[in-house]
């Protein structure tokens, strides 16, 4: 793992509006630190460059891990994962109540290997939801 320096994690924070890049979650909601994520992983060869990261909560983060894609649910095709450098979260999902929903192939893929819809996800969730600390996109 790369060492990365203070002012690109600082550059990347603010980037990422101190949210998680993949799921929304506001780290400022987080009893857990929020971490430098590689988009494309050293193991495949990805960058540590403000190109190639990304702000991650660590419930996506260890998720993802070096996975690149997956399988489409719908599909059934090899499907490349969301990428936040490259692509805007409300084309490929949405919010209905307090669960992720996708539309894209990328979005089911990133949904399912991110586990964004975990029971317990849901729940916290929610809760951001009702106590109005929520700051995802509205459907």
């Amino acid at each position: 793992m790369s060492y990365i320096p203070t002012s690109l994690r600082q550059f990347v924070t603010e980037r990422a509006k101190g949210c998680c890049e993949y799921c929304l979650y506001p780290q400022y909601a987080s009893l857990l630190s929020f971490e430098m994520e590689h988009i494309i992983s050293e193991k495949h060869k990805g960058e540590t460059i403000a190109a190639n990261l990304a702000l991650a909560c660590p419930y996506c983060n260890r998720a993802k891990g070096t996975d690149l894609g997956s399988i489409d649910p719908v599909t059934g095709v090899l499907t490349p994962s969301f990428n936040p450098r490259t692509q805007g979260w409300i084309d490929h999902f949405c919010l209905v109540e307090a669960c992720i929903k996708a539309f894209t192939p990328e979005g089911r893929v990133t949904v399912e290997i991110l586990q964004f819809n975990d029971t317990r996800r849901l729940a916290e969730r929610k809760r951001l939801i009702t106590t109005g600390m929520n700051s995802m996109p509205e459907p």
